[in-house]
């Protein structure tokens, strides 16, 4: 073949072998993107206060929120921003909450949750030793675990909190709130009443005794044979 034929076939073969490259690898979906965006609104607005893990900061009272699932972070910022949720003036984190809610947009609240709902949950410590669990795997199972079930995960149909990820600091103070009104006693509540009513005569041993039995289940416990038939 003469010189000039070679010549006039290479932007041919280029072409050719262009063709031939394999495809570009495919861009982030809609999901990640949402998620991506969650961590910038999580890290910009959330953090300062629970931890950029979601691991909570006990100076701050601020709970551990890692792994909660969308509906229940979405529902608990809706109730801030409704006055649902902190509106007593004994509450001062649940205010603070409120004051930080108010300042958000429906978009990232969504993007926030996604984000937390994505991290590793932290189980709730475990009991101390000595701790009765016979006596307190009987009281969960006959008290709590219709609404927050049998592995303390809750459940969406009864709008019931997860739990065995919420540090036990937060859920001493949280049961202790709704014993005295300071959350669930706003009106149209349903869900807060029933822990209002079902917290009112609880001592403070009891609620102790709810809290560390929460630990033991977080750490696998199983109180299905405790349940009364």
């Amino acid at each position: 073949m003469p010189v000039s034929s070679r010549f006039l076939l290479l932007p041919i073969l280029f072409t050719f072998n262009a063709c031939r490259e394999e495809p570009a690898a495919p861009g982030p979906s809609a999901a990640d993107n949402a998620v991506a965006s969650g961590v910038g609104v999580y890290a910009q607005v959330c953090a300062a206060c629970h931890g950029l893990e979601g691991e909570g900061k006990e100076e701050l009272h601020s709970p551990s929120i890692a792994g909660l699932p969308e509906w229940y972070s979405v529902e608990q910022i809706e109730k801030f921003r409704s006055g649902t949720r902190g509106f007593h003036l004994e509450d001062l984190p649940g205010q603070q909450m409120r004051a930080i809610s108010l300042t958000l947009t429906e978009a990232q609240i969504a993007q926030a949750a996604a984000a937390v709902a994505a991290m590793p949950a932290r189980p709730t410590e475990a009991p101390s030793s000595g701790f009765d669990l016979e006596k307190a795997r009987y009281r969960y199972a006959n008290d709590c675990m219709e609404c927050h079930r049998y592995n303390g995960k809750g459940e969406i149909a009864f709008r019931s909190a997860p739990l065995i990820s919420l540090n036990r600091s937060y859920l001493l103070r949280q049961l202790a709130n709704y014993r005295a009104g300071l959350r669930g006693a706003t009106e149209g509540d349903l869900y807060g009443a029933k822990m209002v009513e079902r917290t009112k005569a609880l001592s403070d041993e009891e609620i102790a005794l709810f809290v560390g039995y929460l630990g033991a289940l977080a750490h696998g416990d199983d109180p299905r044979s405790a349940r009364e038939r």
